[in-house]
């Protein structure tokens, strides 16, 4: 029986956790689940303008600009003064049973700063519940992600209550914290708003057209860039893209200039970024001003991919690599 006894004292004893390996298993599954938080963020609006009423939210290097077309909304996201997403169309409720200044109230940014991703919230549409617009953002893009609601009244009021989400291995989950009646609500996912996107080619227009030409970022390095297929090398095409600017040039081998164009940016799309005709510096207009774009321009290590209507017509050539 002693024995018996003996054997159990050490086999209880061996099953025993140690503080330490408490500590691990807890660390082991925080890291589990990715928290993002809600952030405290800097904002300036414009809603006096008569022309074209903007938003600008501001938080450590990143910057979101909202821009008010009638009734549609569009953001541009930059990371260090870098275009990353430009002017693409978002459900952001400012005008059905609200306004600019409540819209903007309810707006939630929440971060995780070790991964350097998060979720920007907007106010969305809603008939009795309140309902959320999440767009997941990192580095590289913003993405329309998901709306998401509560049909609980106690649980979620826009500014009222914090909202956390929650990454695990199935997923994104988002709930309220610090609830005012000391209940945390796990928030419904719901279907994404269809956006109009009849008046899309119109409205970048206004919002381009309402921005000086020296205010319009390039995201692509500054410099030179030459055309790189044999077929093109008697023409001497090249690309000089400065921080505000891009203009065409066509040249002989004796250095001569034939046409040279300024070329304006009127979107970007996936890294992408659609041009069109703007000006001539030397020689002849010529078809440079017909296309719909004049070429849609796209930076990959180290060099461009430029796909033109203008050199498929005029050279037989739709896509065209340039390197410096």
């Amino acid at each position: 029986m002693f024995t018996i006894l003996l054997l159990v004292f050490f086999t209880l004893s061996s099953c025993k956790e140690t503080p330490n390996q408490k500590k691990e298993l807890s660390e082991s599954l925080k890291k589990e689940n990715i928290i993002f938080s809600e952030i405290s963020f800097d904002k300036k609006s414009d809603y006096q303008n008569t022309n074209l009423k903007s938003l600008v939210l501001k938080f450590k290097n990143i910057t979101y600009t909202l821009k008010f077309v009638e009734d549609r909304t569009y953001l541009q996201y930059k990371l260090d003064d870098k275009i990353i997403s430009d002017w693409h169309q978002i459900s952001y409720n400012f005008n059905y049973d609200s306004s600019y200044e409540d819209a903007e109230a309810d707006i939630k940014i929440l971060y995780n700063s070790s991964i350097n991703k998060g979720f920007l919230l907007l106010p969305g549409y809603t008939e009795e519940y309140p309902v959320f617009n999440v767009y997941a953002f990192d580095k590289d893009r913003i993405t329309y992600l998901e709306n998401i609601s509560t049909n609980d009244p106690n649980c979620l009021s826009f500014s009222k209550e914090k909202i956390e989400g929650i990454e695990q291995k199935q997923g994104i989950s988002f709930k309220t914290v610090n609830n005012q009646k000391g209940k945390s609500c796990v928030l419904n996912k719901e279907k994404k708003d269809d956006l109009n996107t009849q008046t899309i080619e119109s409205d970048l227009q206004k919002i381009v057209g309402s921005i000086p030409l020296s205010k319009q970022q390039i995201s692509i390095p500054s410099g030179e860039y030459f055309a790189t297929n044999e077929k093109l090398d008697d023409y001497g095409i090249s690309l000089k893209i400065d921080k505000d600017s891009i203009i065409y040039t066509e040249s002989g081998n004796m250095g001569k200039m034939y046409n040279q164009y300024l070329l304006k940016q009127v979107k970007t799309i996936d890294g992408k970024i659609f041009l069109k005709y703007s000006e001539v510096i030397n020689g002849y207009t010529g078809d440079a001003d017909k296309p719909l774009y004049f070429g849609i321009l796209q930076y990959d290590k180290g060099k461009l991919l430029f796909e033109s209507e203008y050199t498929e017509k005029k050279y037989g050539l739709k896509n065209v690599i340039l390197k410096k």
